[in-house]
């Protein structure tokens, strides 16, 4: 019978136990396929604890059948525990589909445990694992359970080597040094059956797992209760490196700007999380739902099947709109009182099915999808990566990142100059300069795509570092004076304007080139006029004492603070092309003509871009405006084209 100091290893392993499960509940690391495995192993853990607790309590006395009972279930659920390791080393580097990759594979793997198993579970009839007579005495077999074990390790111990690439540094560590840790107290338990430490030093090993290789703080986004972005990107890695299969489903909130407009950021934050709640409520065990940013989910499943997927998907998209259309339905037309009244409230969601690698072979190729999401699919609906791929410009959209990063490092953007046509004089007295990018591979890529890519990457300010420099250099070559222009106008973007410094580094950009800034009119829109205060009217001041002069461009499409127009030294108002393109609407003209009026009452000039036809110049030019810029007189011309249309003057 073994005395009460042999099993306080025991009592310890089962507290270290009931603290980490505790703990999980707490932290609610019960989802995604490595926090289902890893909650089953800790179950499986405490279970033999238990067990083995059980089976060796010197007291009350216990008749012996029952102790040979306990004892065959104590060596039962220890002979699981090696293969549930490796089964958690697989979930962890996203390698389980390689473990069930063929027959021969799955054979090797699992008949040691079987055949163990039922060693033990025949022990009342062969007695050769163990017999309990007063006390327990271990059989010539149970080395067939060392046996059993040290092959699992041997196994797990090479697929973590095998795959160390998927793992992280703690990870890699955490998993590699339990090995010696548990084998050791194997050993000591081997050669010392009556001190107890296997199970202790195996709950210390699951503690440490959660805590450096689970880690719930890092994979879940406690706020909508989902897994994380971190989770997400660690995932889709892992994915690309083995070679796992992965459907993935997309789903966006596509009006989540205007609602949070509407009701603040507390109550978006809670209709995220009532989202959240309604995915959640659609996924199979293998499923997990991450969300990405801004309302963007994705819900990745293991075993790949787009088709179920994508029916999944349309059905729930089709039940939210039939519930909004129910909703907006006015009271007494529903033959259902109960129903609740319509919400204006109502979140609409694009979503998209694609397979991993069938449909994305890589992970650059599934990050610009993701980055480019909105620009592919604009509207609300359900639709499969395959269709989407057969749409014009697809490949464009997917390959824009490298594009641009490409069109940087070669510095292969051009400048186009578009002429601008002044009303009074009849002629063309200035031009805008237009960056434009050919890419080798897909021809012209325009700006449309490229300018909102380089303001979410961060590449804008590459961008527009190469305009200025390619726009100066082009002006040192040429005598404006000798062309009839009096300046060339340039885009300055927000991540320009608010940049501490900014004037000082661009006045010795022009020095340098030994341009007078007087011969620059910069534009900024009001957006860029409104963000950073401060920052943007420093640097606005110290370039108009230098000389320069700007313009306020896009008129009309921001907040049109006219406070903006008094604080600022904008000397040029640019009207944006809505307005040209609405001119047959009496009630455009008036406002055009009454903010004409009152630009010219505070000593500002304006000009009206997009004019593409005789009838808008005319109209235009009747209303007061200064100056016209649109394809009537010109589009934008690379640089000898340029040149050779400003000797032919424009048609008054």
């Amino acid at each position: 019978m073994p005395q009460p100091e042999t099993i306080f290893f025991d009592i310890a392993a089962v507290a270290i136990m009931a603290i980490t499960l505790a703990s999980l509940v707490l932290r609610r690391i019960v989802s995604g396929p490595s926090g289902r495995v890893y909650l089953t192993s800790m179950g499986l853990v405490t279970l033999t604890a238990i067990a083995c607790l059980a089976s060796n309590v010197p007291a009350p006395p216990a008749p012996q059948e029952l102790r040979a009972a306990l004892q065959i279930a104590y060596y039962a659920l220890l002979s699981l525990t090696a293969p549930m390791y490796l089964v958690l080393i697989a979930t962890v580097t996203s390698t389980t589909h390689r473990l069930n990759s063929g027959n021969a594979i799955r054979a090797a793997l699992w008949t040691p445990m079987i055949a163990v198993i039922a060693l033990i579970a025949t022990n009342p009839l062969h007695h050769l694992v163990f017999t309990y007579t007063a006390a327990l005495h271990r059989g010539p077999l149970i080395l067939a359970l060392y046996l059993s074990a040290a092959y699992y390790c041997a196994i797990g111990l090479f697929w973590i080597i095998r795959w160390r690439k998927v793992l992280t540094h703690d990870e890699f560590a955490t998993l590699t040094m339990l090995y010696p840790i548990v084998l050791a107290s194997v050993a000591i338990q081997f050669f010392r059956p009556t001190l107890h430490v296997e199970m202790f030093f195996t709950s210390i090993a699951m503690m440490m797992i959660s805590a450096f290789v689970i880690r719930p703080e890092v994979t879940l986004d406690s706020l909508v209760n989902a897994a994380s972005l971190p989770a997400y990107r660690e995932m889709c890695r892992r994915a690309f490196i083995t070679g796992r299969p992965l459907c993935l489903t997309y789903l966006e909130i596509i009006n989540l700007e205007k609602l949070r407009e509407l009701v603040g950021k507390d109550e978006i934050q809670t209709l995220v999380q009532q989202v959240s709640n309604n995915l959640s409520t659609t996924l199979q065990l293998d499923d997990t739902l991450f969300y990405l940013r801004n309302g963007l989910f994705c819900i990745a499943s293991r075993w790949v099947n787009a088709d179920r997927a994508l029916a999944i998907a349309k059905r729930a998209h089709e039940e939210g709109r039939s519930r909004d259309q129910m909703r907006e339905q006015p009271q007494g037309a529903s033959s259902h009182p109960e129903q609740e009244p319509r919400s204006p409230f109502s979140p609409m969601m694009r979503i998209c099915v694609l397979s991993v690698p069938d449909d994305v072979p890589n992970e650059a190729t599934l990050k610009a999808f993701v980055r480019r999401f909105a620009h592919l699919l604009p509207d609300s609906r359900v639709t499969a990566y395959a269709e989407l791929a057969r749409q014009p410009g697809f490949s464009v959209q997917i390959a824009l990142s490298n594009i641009v990063a490409r069109a940087i490092s070669n510095r292969s953007f051009e400048i186009h100059y578009q002429p601008i046509y002044n009303v009074a004089t009849g002629t063309f007295r200035s031009a805008e300069a237009l960056i434009r990018l050919h890419d080798p591979e897909f021809s012209w890529i325009p700006p449309s795509l490229f300018i909102p890519e380089a303001e979410q990457s961060g590449a804008i300010l590459d961008i527009a570092s190469i305009q200025l420099e390619k726009t100066c250099a082009f002006l040192s070559r040429i005598d404006l004076d000798a062309l009839g222009l009096d300046y060339i106008e340039i885009n300055l973007s927000i991540d320009q304007c608010i940049r501490p410094g900014f004037a000082a580094e661009l006045l010795a950009l022009l020095r340098r080139h030994g341009i007078d800034p007087r011969r620059l009119n910069f534009e900024i829109t009001e957006t860029s006029s409104a963000f950073s205060h401060e920052m943007v009217t420093d640097n606005i001041r110290t370039l108009t004492t230098a000389g320069a002069s700007f313009s306020l461009d896009d008129y009309g499409t921001g907040f049109s603070n006219v406070m903006r127009v008094l604080e600022l030294p904008f000397s040029l108002v640019k009207f944006d092309k809505c307005f040209t393109d609405h001119l047959d609407d009496p009630t455009v003209r008036t406002v055009l003509s009454d903010s004409v009026a009152m630009m010219h009452a505070l000593n500002k000039q304006t000009l009206a871009e997009g004019v593409e036809t005789e009838s808008q110049a005319k109209t235009l030019i009747a209303l007061g405006l200064d100056y016209l810029q649109g394809y009537f007189y010109a589009k934008p011309l690379p640089e000898p084209d340029f040149l050779t249309s400003l000797a032919h003057p424009p048609s008054p």
